[in-house]
């Protein structure tokens, strides 16, 4: 610690002078959508504001006088943080970087964090501020694209590969068992391919549309999600009384322009609710699937009939 430093204070509600002018530091920063914290020169946590306690799961009760380092998912990163970003003169390019941090949970994730000391104007160091913004949905939903670009562009794979490959992914992705594309005619329920950890369902099967969830999916003509059967309007669905499936998230397949089935992943469990986000990203998938399909059409080894 330099010997020139001079603590904020304690009281959150009480800002140092000159450390923001005329504001306090809670005028400042209480409405920011995104996570912001100040620590003294000893990195105890002077103050957060509302945000910061919805993302973290802390009260600002319970972190006032604690040390940073208990936010952090690696003590090693902590202490890298005390030596360069946040010593007495870190480098302009050491002002924003991404780090991981934990959770009041214990559940760790990735942000973009933009900090460093809060100086008076003859240049003490009085502490330290750092605003907090959660990317790490954005980032998996980029890593989701990448792999789904890399197993679509990959000429060492046959199609049917492929589409198992997509499905795989989309069962992890969205937290299911089972992944399955089908080719619907009328009121007739065709299995194209199934991905699942619980059953092997072969291609082929065949289903009356109004015993699956899909009929709902075709209806709409638009992608449909339910975290909870028996707490939903599917409750009273044949599909729940025949599958007992809680989890589905479901998107119309269009093939050559044409709606021809559905994309849908499915579990017996409930999970938590899906965001607005996951029916974004269903479609995602449905487009490369529906690129395969296309192939496959093409090159007659579709077992479907006109």
């Amino acid at each position: 610690m330099a010997p020139d430093t001079k603590p904020i204070l304690a009281d959150p509600d009480v800002s140092p002078n000159g450390v923001l002018g005329d504001f306090r530091v809670p005028d400042l920063f209480r409405d920011l959508p995104d996570a912001v914290i100040v620590a003294n020169v000893e990195r105890r946590i002077v103050w957060v504001n509302p945000a910061f306690e919805s993302l973290f799961g802390y009260s600002l009760q319970e972190l006032t006088g604690e040390l940073t380092k208990d936010l952090y998912a690696e003590a090693e990163v902590y202490t890298e943080m005390c030596q360069g970003r946040y010593g007495t003169m870190p480098a302009p390019s050491d002002h924003s970087y991404e780090v991981r941090y934990r959770r009041k949970s214990g559940k760790t994730f990735l942000t973009q964090t933009t900090g460093g000391p809060i100086r008076n104007p003859a240049g003490d160091t009085l502490g330290f501020f750092a605003i907090i913004k959660d990317i790490s949905k954005t980032r998996a939903y980029e890593e989701l694209l990448h792999r789904l670009f890399h197993i679509s562009s990959d000429q060492s794979m046959e199609s049917t590969a492929k589409v198992q490959a997509i499905l795989k992914l989309g069962c992890a992705h969205f937290q299911t068992d089972s992944g399955l594309v089908s080719w619907v005619r009328d009121d007739r329920y065709t299995v194209l391919y199934n991905y699942s950890d619980l059953v092997d369902i072969a291609r082929g099967t065949t289903f009356s549309l109004g015993d699956t969830y899909c009929s709902e999916v075709m209806k709409s003509n638009a992608p449909l999600a339910c975290h909870s059967a028996r707490k939903s309007n599917f409750s009273t669905h044949s599909c729940y009384d025949l599958f007992l499936l809680e989890t589905y998230i479901g998107v119309p397949l269009i093939v050559d322009g044409t709606l021809f089935g559905t994309l849908n992943f499915s579990s017996p469990e409930e999970r938590h609710p899906f965001e607005p986000g996951d029916l974004e990203m269903i479609k995602m998938f449905a487009a490369w699937i529906g690129q395969q399909l296309s192939f496959e059409k093409a090159t007659n080894q579709l077992p479907i009939q006109s």
